[in-house]
């Protein structure tokens, strides 16, 4: 089969849950025989590579790259990856991709709130087209809705199959978006076999991927005070702001180390993971990823993070975060207004793990097995199976009437206002006034489109 994967997230580096998913994803098609092209932007929005990096990068691990006017070209693992240098080309790329590759299905990653690849693949006409919905974020509908629109909803009513990340992610499609997806497990852990981390003891820090608002950070810095004695080691990412390092910096007992696309290098200096995330993460593959290395980890209960942790010990209570400001991070990302934390079940159950030698030990052989009988059950022969079944054009019925409202930069009412999130609300806020200039009718998807997210 000729299968055409698209998101709006760069190919690499690969450091978050939506990147790595899709492309074990595609590699694993790959594997079995498929013709797999992927089409992607070059790098992030924004980025901390450079393009010129990224084709070093990949030339150290013997990965040639095909430079052309627009676009990088390579081989990954069986994968045929474009690269597209203009985020602004991204849709026209694909477009044309769609054309000349004629695939026999078009695979969609929600990772681009304008929806803007999703329409490009439906209008195209050249193959069923299937949704994978990785986060509530950037789904058009519900109260995790960062982009909420009753046009983009539509969007998905219309694709040939839809297949969600986690069980959590899926009850929320069907919850606020009143259309089914199928629950998916993408096997991006690799084929073992996994270090036993914990049980070695060669972990020397107690680590915080990607610290920063949402991810938790204020629970971070509050036990790494309440415990100036332990090691704490943090790897910034995407949401890592420069008064998050600052911030980092100015505690002793923290380390920050670079992010690595092989987690293998951050997992064999950690001797607990943190997961004290304040939003509605959609699973937690980082989750899995330690425990499969017999590394415990302490979680928050929101969102899918308490499936990731496959019923083991420590999910945690946070409060989560309910509303946004209007103003955005050095990151181009909105500022969330984050509750007042009480670290102490945090504290006492970190001081616990970390004093008693045998309670880490049945916590670090628990996670081992739990990640282990997990792992062993995945592989891409469901999503296969999948593809075979979402083989229909016909569009699939229209949902309800999404729980929150659409609103245009030229038509939002004091009512339809009211539909929306407090972060939604501060979210379009902002957008409007960046937009005074504008045309009533420009809506927010050229808000989106303006800022390389299209």
């Amino acid at each position: 089969m000729k299968i055409l994967l698209t998101m709006n997230l760069p190919w690499f580096p690969a450091v978050g849950g939506a990147n790595k998913c899709n492309r074990a994803l595609a590699e694993g098609l790959a594997a079995r025989g498929h013709e797999v092209l992927v089409v992607v932007p070059a790098l992030a929005v924004p980025s901390r590579w450079s393009r010129e990096e990224v084709r070093q990068e990949l030339g150290s691990r013997g990965i040639a790259v095909r430079v052309e006017e627009g676009t990088d070209t390579f081989q990954s693992a069986g994968v045929e990856v474009v690269a597209v240098a203009d985020p602004a080309r991204l849709r026209s790329e694909l477009a044309e991709r769609l054309r000349t590759f004629a695939p026999d299905r078009i695979v969609v990653s929600s990772e681009d709130p304008s929806q803007n690849l999703l329409d490009a693949a439906l209008k195209a006409q050249e193959a069923p087209v299937i949704y994978l919905s990785h986060t509530p974020a950037f789904l058009p509908f519900g109260p995790q809705s960062f982009y909420p629109s009753e046009r983009r909803a539509r969007l998905l009513s219309q694709v040939a199959g839809i297949v969600a990340v986690s069980r959590f992610v899926a009850q929320y499609i069907r919850r606020w978006g009143g259309l089914e997806a199928e629950v998916f497990p993408f096997p991006l852990y690799g084929p073992g076999p996994f270090r036993d981390l914990g049980g070695a003891g060669t972990g020397d820090f107690v680590t915080l991927i990607n610290p920063c608002a949402v991810k938790g950070i204020a629970l971070f810095l509050a036990l790494a005070r309440s415990l100036p004695e332990v090691r704490f080691a943090a790897v910034p990412t995407w949401g890592t702001t420069p008064a998050d390092r600052e911030a980092l910096a100015a505690l002793s007992n923290v380390t920050v180390l670079p992010a690595a696309d092989d987690v293998e290098r951050i997992y064999e200096r950690t001797r607990i993971l943190l997961l004290p995330s304040l939003w509605e993460e959609a699973f937690g593959v980082t989750a899995v990823e330690a425990m499969l290395r017999g590394i415990p980890v302490l979680a928050s209960n929101v969102g899918g993070l308490p499936e990731a942790k496959l019923g083991t010990d420590y999910v945690l209570p946070v409060r989560p975060i309910e509303r946004f400001t209007d103003r955005q991070d050095a990151n181009a990302v909105t500022e969330p207004v984050v509750p007042e934390q009480d670290a102490g079940p945090w504290v006492a159950a970190l001081t616990a793990l970390l004093a008693d030698r045998e309670l880490y030990a049945r916590q670090s052989a628990a996670a081992r097995a739990a990640a282990h009988r997990f792992v062993a059950g995945l592989g891409v022969e469901p999503f296969e199976r999948l593809m075979q079944t979402m083989d229909g054009r016909t569009p699939s019925p229209a949902p309800p009437a999404p729980r929150t409202k659409a609103v245009t930069a030229g038509e939002a009412a004091p009512g339809e206002l009211a539909a929306l999130t407090p972060g939604q609300r501060a979210l379009l806020m902002l957008r409007l006034r960046k937009r005074t200039a504008q045309k009533p009718e420009d809506d927010v998807q050229d808000l989106l489109s303006e800022r390389g997210l299209s």
